[in-house]
């Protein structure tokens, strides 16, 4: 992010440039994540999210400062969590399967982002070559695009972690039996888990082996490779029109 530009003793400009296009590719990811929970609580039947305003695309809604920054500099970071009462859950019988919806839909919606903007990406990038004209305004969009999709597929992976508070602790422990969620071992996790994810940042921070990148990036093969299926009649499209992708 901004200290690997620094690092790389970027021009001034060129900072500004991609701080423009980290903000955009940010802003849209968490909103859609955020949103995307808000939405499928309210769905389901509580009313909290929209009345604590969250039910919004408005990114003002959903970011967290510290969080934001920290991601914008170093890479790491996280938005403000939606909050949403259970017990109003009542569209459906099991109450465990709609936490487990509500706790997923963010990770669903990062990869219905991730897909599109992977599209967008493509189709910006043949007409940035095919049009030399237009081509800084399409380079631009390209660049903005591509990093949407990279950053949704980073939340989306770093979310499905098994660890606490992120998305995929909260399905594992929907999966539980109710004795394992209440055992000193389960409580422990609980409280050490959130430490152990900042060190393993703070090692890769200072050392070349970042584990943490590592890790998401398994995660996220699976669906780079369904979006790069989905994203076929797109790709045939574009090489009917003559574009170059």
């Amino acid at each position: 992010m901004l200290i690997d530009l620094i690092k790389n003793s970027a021009s001034p400009q060129e900072v500004i440039y991609k701080l423009l296009i980290y903000v955009f590719a940010l802003a849209l990811a968490f909103s859609i994540h955020e949103f995307m929970h808000a939405a499928v609580a309210v769905w389901l039947g509580d009313n909290t999210p929209r009345n604590m305003g969250r039910l919004t695309l408005n990114p003002i809604a959903h970011v967290d400062p510290m969080g934001t920054i920290l991601l914008l500099i170093a890479g790491f970071g996280w938005g403000k969590p939606v909050m949403y009462n259970p017990n109003n859950l009542h569209r459906f019988k099991s109450r465990r399967a709609m936490n487990i919806m509500v706790h997923l839909a963010g990770v669903t919606g990062n990869f219905l982002l991730a897909y599109v903007s992977y599209v967008l990406f493509t189709l910006f990038g043949a007409l940035a070559f095919a049009f030399s004209g237009g081509q800084v305004i399409f380079t631009a969009l390209m660049e903005a695009f591509g990093y949407t999709y990279a950053f949704s597929m980073m939340l989306l992976a770093f979310n499905l972690l098994p660890i606490p508070p992120l998305d995929g602790f909260h399905v594992l422990e929907e999966l539980l039996p109710y004795k394992a969620r209440h055992s000193n071992g389960y409580l422990t996790f609980q409280r050490v888990a959130p430490m152990a994810i900042w060190i393993v940042f703070i090692v890769s921070m200072v050392s070349n082996n970042n584990i943490l990148s590592t890790l998401i990036g398994w995660i996220e093969m699976p669906f780079q490779f369904l979006i790069d299926l989905l994203a076929t009649p797109f790709m045939m499209l574009f090489r009917f029109l003559g574009l170059v992708v």
